[in-house]
């Protein structure tokens, strides 16, 4: 199912990276990593998850979860917990905190307030902690500066440093667009996943390629020992993994 496309990308651990970083280029959908890897951590004894939906709501996880083999609702509430920024709008209207903005917070400031709160709430009691950001470029939607998006991801990944068994996990949607702010995002972590077309066009067999690379001690994103690229293709149940030429196309 999930196992090849984790494995590839080094995220089939049960200690993970304390910050990973996604960024998805334009006209590709890196959704499934967010499916496949919240299926994995759910599946770890006493690991807690909690999932932040700005893109789609907790029912689109549940669906795809479905199809890669687990359930998200009997985890719901014990081990792992939500914040569905797009439910909340849609029932509470022009009501909802995160468009009226109460106590003169930010959007992201308020995004902050309610991680935290859920950390202080569930971490002490959890093997592992893991926080999932199913789409960054959603908070522009929203009328979040670049300043203040950046701003975001810095108190994550300051609380990674802060936590020994925490990983945050950020996605960028349109990051050839927004690519001052993917990079500078990418540069707070320890990996980055890039979910990228093929340059050669579209084919039947494949869906597209990441690019995984890992930052080194001296920071750098650059040395060929550091970085794997794979293909990958998801069907309606599961996500196949190829190398490079492997299939018989080119990259």
């Amino acid at each position: 199912m999930a196992t090849s496309v984790l494995l590839a990308c080094g995220l089939n651990e049960q200690k993970l990276p304390g910050f990973v970083h996604i960024s998805e280029e334009s006209n590709v959908d890196g959704s499934f990593l967010i499916s496949c890897i919240l299926g994995q951590r759910l599946r770890i004894s006493n690991a807690g998850i909690l999932l932040v939906c700005l893109q789609h709501h907790y029912k689109h996880y549940f669906n795809a979860g479905m199809r890669l083999g687990y359930n998200t609702n009997i985890f719901l509430g014990k081990t792992l917990d939500v914040i569905d920024v797009l439910r909340d709008m849609a029932c509470q209207g022009l009501k909802s905190k995160w468009l009226c903005c109460p106590q003169g917070l930010s959007l992201t400031e308020q995004l902050v307030v309610d991680i935290r709160a859920q950390l202080e709430k569930n971490y002490a009691s959890r093997s592992s902690y893991t926080i999932l950001i199913d789409n960054l470029s959603i908070l522009f939607n929203l009328g979040a500066s670049k300043l203040q998006v950046q701003q975001f991801c810095q108190s994550l990944a300051d609380l990674a440093k802060e936590h020994e068994n925490l990983t945050v996990i950020t996605k960028l949607s349109n990051s050839d667009i927004h690519t001052l702010t993917d990079n500078n995002v990418a540069k707070l972590g320890d990996v980055r996943i890039q979910v990228l077309r093929m340059k050669s066009g579209v084919f039947r067999e494949v869906d597209g390629k990441l690019l995984i690379e890992r930052v080194l001690d001296e920071g750098s994103y650059s040395c060929e020992q550091s970085r794997k690229e794979v293909l990958y293709k998801v069907n309606d149940r599961n996500v196949k993994i190829f190398n490079p030429g492997e299939i018989g196309v080119k990259v």
